[in-house]
């Protein structure tokens, strides 16, 4: 008798740059308030990536309003700029805890990516369109060029010591106040950046010119020299301000806003990086086919660096998967989304024998790929191995083709029969003792055997794909 399946519900760390608990939730905080709450709402603020002040300062000013405002624009919230008891829950519910040594990378999910994101966005750095909360290839190399501009090892891994320098600039990026030249608590703060200036904020500047094609030297310092003199006289001589050659407020908000600008039309520009068809080879279809495989969609049973139709087929099971285009190339998107996508859990032979019991009865219907239309007989196999995350392809004669050869059957092997026409025309799962269990024009979805005179005259084979 077959044991009802353990559902097994596991969760990646998912950490933000810090979080306070917020003490009092009764009174509404607005500008103009003053007091540890307003403190304890700036951390959590900044935890989520809104509130990018170098400090949280306990005043509830114009900084403070425009973070809550887009936190709350982020969370389908009437952005009033003011915290209400909504406003608040929906805090607490999205703030995660960062616990130290953790690290972020490649495979990365939750909350920390986002901000993540969110900051590398704000640096200049993460230019694709959308924060998705996925740390994959576009994030990566997104922390590699920070980490290469901040002389960091450049391994697209997110440290401790990564983390800290990018906090560190976005504290510093949203320092100035250009518009009002104040900051949170009102005194005047006016950064001027000039010849023999060091710091980075010097990098960060050389950085964003260089990325607006002004900047030409090879490579980012965090010296204000000749070299980042004439970019900035550049600038200005083109943007309509005055031509000193010193970064100033106004310079600096100009470029920033520059920058945005710049990030705006890439979203909105097609993205077409990445490109891959049949014929394509190389070391990129080889990580694109090991992704496929760990995912189930690509059953072959080597990785070669050739695009060929097999993998052609994989990479249209997978955009199906994800509501993407099925087009069977990989572009950007399908490129991204599928680095991005984590990998299948681990087969269960069990549990594939306990999903396919549990349809037992359903009747056959030629084409049918659910239990709510019945099943055809590849149609049912489709469906229970996709269950546990294994893609076969959608004929009883391709599933063929993908598996792999075994001796003698196992829990779980897909065996086949010629039927109706040369070669394999039908087939069903090994369930041990000599049975197996199929979608059959007759009884639907049901258990014969093996062994029986019918079957064993069609047998051909089995084959794995697990």
């Amino acid at each position: 008798m077959l044991t009802p399946k353990q559902v097994i519900i596991s969760s990646a760390f998912a950490s933000a740059l810090f979080m306070v608990p917020l003490a009092v939730e009764a009174s509404e905080l607005k500008l103009g308030m003053s007091n540890e709450q307003v403190k304890e709402l700036q951390d959590l603020l900044k935890a989520k990536g809104f509130f990018a002040y170098h400090t949280s300062t306990g005043y509830f000013g114009p900084v403070t309003e425009k973070a809550v405002k887009e936190f709350q624009a982020s969370v389908h919230l009437t952005p009033t700029g003011i915290v209400d008891k909504a406003t608040y829950e929906k805090l607490k519910s999205s703030v995660s805890t960062h616990q130290p040594g953790n690290v972020l990378k490649m495979g990365a999910k939750g909350e920390s990516v986002s901000v993540l994101q969110r900051n590398l966005k704000t640096l200049g750095y993460f230019t694709y369109p959308k924060i998705t909360g996925y740390y994959g290839s576009v994030t990566a190399e997104a922390v590699k060029r920070f980490q290469q501009a901040y002389g960091l090892k450049a391994d697209g891994v997110v440290d401790s010591q990564t983390l800290q320098k990018i906090q560190e600039a976005v504290q510093r990026k949203n320092k100035p106040q250009a518009a009002s030249k104040q900051n949170e608590n009102g005194t005047n703060s006016s950064p001027v950046l000039k010849l023999g200036t060091r710091g980075k904020e010097v990098s960060q500047l050389q950085l964003h010119l260089k990325t607006l094609g002004y900047f030409q030297y090879p490579t980012i310092t965090d010296y204000y020299g000749s070299a980042t003199s004439d970019a900035v006289r550049k600038f200005q001589k083109e943007n309509g301000l005055k031509v000193t050659g010193i970064a100033d407020s106004i310079t600096l908000a100009k470029i920033r806003q520059a920058i945005e600008q710049k990030e705006k039309s890439q979203a909105a520009a097609p993205k077409r990086d990445v490109y891959l068809a049949i014929g394509s080879i190389g070391e990129q279809v080889k990580q694109v086919q090991m992704k496929l495989k760990q995912l189930g969609y690509f059953t072959y049973p080597t990785i070669t660096g050739y695009y060929g139709s097999v993998t052609a087929e994989a990479v249209k099971q997978f955009q199906k998967s994800v509501q993407l285009p099925a087009t069977g190339t990989v572009d950007s998107q399908t490129y991204e989304l599928l680095m991005d996508k984590e990998a299948n859990k681990t087969f269960d032979v069990m549990d594939l024998i306990a999903d396919a019991a549990e349809l037992l009865g359903i009747p056959y219907v030629w084409g049918g790929e659910t239990p709510e239309t019945g099943f055809d007989c590849s149609g049912f196999l489709v469906y229970v191995f996709k269950k546990q995350g294994i893609s076969l392809p959608r004929t009883v004669a391709t599933i063929w083709n993908a598996g792999k050869p075994v001796n003698a059957p196992s829990v779980g092997d897909i065996v086949f029969f010629e039927t109706y026409q040369p070669g394999a025309s039908h087939a069903g799962i090994y369930i041990g003792n000599n049975q197996f269990i199929h979608s059959g024009g007759t009884n639907g979805v049901s258990i014969s055997r093996l062994d029986s005179p019918y079957w064993s005259q069609r047998y051909l084979g089995a084959k794995r794909y697990y």
